[in-house]
């Protein structure tokens, strides 16, 4: 159900990485089918692949098909992408029952842990088995060089921004009070020369936030967890 990429900071005890929730692929993607060039694009710039999949086929889906069908996708786009270091996350292990039949989890690890994927079982709603996940990928991107994503070349005049007052407007869309729009020059500016889409952008544009004093205006104004901020064309959700 995601319809565009989302980043988010994951901070665990053995360090952080950002992490691109991004939308899961059809057949067809890598010739264009759907929005399917401009979510692989989002995918070239990953260095770890983690492929969540429905491990309890609660909508008669066979997840060892899906993430065969994905990989030829990502080799038909892409071989470099479909090379890189993956694992697969299997949700909603809390509606697996032992019925005799076999455990899908163990058929998600026979089938691809040899070729070298981990398996991680994981329930979004119960939260088990998270942490783990979440280990497992960091590990797995300390093990690849931190070299082989280029981004193209940022600037961050970051004296300009964060010595001089900050002028912005903070205030409530006319149809949807759930919306609050944030205006100012040097927000608009700052989102022109800011890649949102890598690490060192991301986390800049969070330091702007916090240090520009725009998220304590947002909680002034009674942005709630949900809530949508909208900036010059981009929209974010808002999460304390």
């Amino acid at each position: 159900t995601t319809l565009s990429p989302n980043l988010g900071v994951v901070d665990t005890a053995n360090g952080g990485f950002v992490i691109a929730d991004i939308p899961g692929l059809i057949e067809g993607a890598s010739e264009g089918v759907g929005l399917g060039h401009e979510f692989l694009r989002h995918i070239e710039r990953t260095r770890v692949l983690v492929h969540i999949v429905d491990a309890a086929s609660t909508e008669g889906r066979d997840p060892v098909d899906d993430i065969h069908k994905i990989n030829k996708e990502l080799e038909a786009y892409n071989p470099d992408i479909a090379a890189r270091p993956q694992l697969i996350a299997a949700n909603k292990i809390d509606c697996i029952f032992d019925d005799g039949e076999e455990n899908p989890i163990d058929r998600l690890k026979a089938e691809f842990e040899p070729k070298g994927i981990k398996v991680y079982p994981i329930s979004a709603v119960t939260g088990q088995g998270l942490k783990e996940l979440l280990y497992g990928i960091k590990e797995l991107l300390d093990s690849v060089p931190a070299e082989r994503i280029v981004f193209e070349q940022e600037f961050f005049p970051e004296d300009e921004l964060f010595t001089e007052n900050l002028p912005f407007t903070v205030e409530r869309h006319p149809e949807d009070p759930d919306i609050f729009v944030v205006e100012g020059p040097k927000i608009e500016k700052m989102l022109g020369y800011t890649n949102l889409d890598s690490e060192k952008g991301f986390a800049f544009f969070q330091r702007f936030l916090k240090e520009g004093g725009i998220l304590k205006e947002l909680e002034k104004a009674g942005i709630e967890e949900g809530n949508t901020v909208r900036m010059y064309g981009f929209d974010f959700d808002y999460y304390k």
